[in-house]
């Protein structure tokens, strides 16, 4: 079974699902728990009901509405209890609220049915770790770090550093950007910054990225999209320092330095924008963005020199 089901493309349950997209995610959860009733849990049709309702799930943490995406979880897991992925998602909608007890059993639950579930695993050494376990949690840990499955060796390490030192934030951002696991609340922030953009209120998406980013200031990718924005809105100034935020964060983070090779040609810097993009290929020649950016340089050198920087007049300033 794979610890990530994808989503469900049954059209029995598509109104459903439009309701919750719609942000009606209460009505969505009774009309699909009634028609997953009906239907029955046989076969194909049990499996497309619980993923479907883990979608709505999803919808609903998005919105912040934690009770109904517990319900919904829950109505799945009727369905399908052997999906590691609905209880690790259940444990982590659990870690936010008071309920660490019953976060750990659905989290041990989701590594039960599946060992090698290493999103679910870090969770509960993180668990181990905020309630005073911390040598357990990092033996834990430093067993997971060898695992091919961890993307980003340099950010579990420097993760690792962070917890030893009880930085939790920092460490637990570090160590789910290395396995790239789900975060529940930046992913709230970044449902809810990507609403915003696309209603037409970029200044808006900009205001949730930051302050998403004061609570959660430990999340390279939070820094990173957020700098991402403020290039494209012209705040080249706010850009820069929020991209090597997240670069600060974790260094290997490839679209991060990109993005800063963007910000530094918009700023003039050709120079310091060409070495970030070497960095970039050093690490990994095939990295589509960074060969992008190397190859409509060299364009431009070989039409006839450097196009001029950019007049800059006054230095950008945040929105307000």
């Amino acid at each position: 079974m794979s610890p990530r089901p994808l989503p469900s493309e049954d059209a029995t349950f598509e109104p459903a699902l439009a309701l919750a997209r719609a942000g009606r995610t209460a009505e969505a959860l009774a009309a699909l728990a009634t028609l997953a009733r009906d239907q029955g849990d046989a076969g194909r049709r049990g499996d497309a009901g619980a993923l479907a309702l883990a979608q709505v799930a999803h919808l609903a943490e998005a919105a912040g509405d934690g009770e109904t995406a517990l319900r919904a979880l829950d109505e799945a897991l009727r369905l399908r209890p052997a999906f590691a992925d609905l209880h690790y998602r259940r444990g982590c909608l659990l870690l936010d609220g008071p309920r660490g007890t019953d976060a750990r059993a659905a989290l041990e639950l989701a590594v039960s049915i599946h060992p090698g579930y290493l999103a679910a695993r870090l969770e509960l050494a993180l668990l181990d770790a905020r309630e005073g376990f911390l040598a357990d949690a990092l033996a834990s840990l430093r067993a997971m770090a060898a695992e091919p499955r961890v993307k980003s060796p340099g950010a579990f390490q420097r993760g690792l550093k962070s917890l030893e030192r009880a930085d939790w934030d920092e460490a637990a951002a570090l160590l789910r950007s290395a396995i790239r696991a789900p975060a529940p609340a930046v992913d709230r922030a970044m449902e809810r910054h990507r609403e915003l953009l696309g209603r037409g209120d970029p200044a808006g998406a900009l205001a949730t990225l930051r302050e998403a980013i004061t609570t959660h200031p430990g999340y390279p990718d939070l820094h990173a999209v957020l700098g991402t924005c403020e290039l494209e809105a012209g705040l080249l100034d706010d850009a820069l320092a929020s991209l090597a935020r997240a670069l600060e964060l974790n260094p290997d983070f490839h679209g991060a330095r990109v993005q800063l090779a963007r910000v530094l040609e918009a700023l003039g810097d050709l120079e310091q924008a060409r070495g970030q993009v070497a960095l970039v290929l050093e690490a990994d020649p095939a990295h589509p963005q960074a060969r992008e950016l190397e190859a409509r340089w060299t364009r431009r050198r070989e039409a006839g020199g450097e196009p001029a920087p950019p007049a800059r007049n006054a230095p950008a300033r945040k929105a307000s």
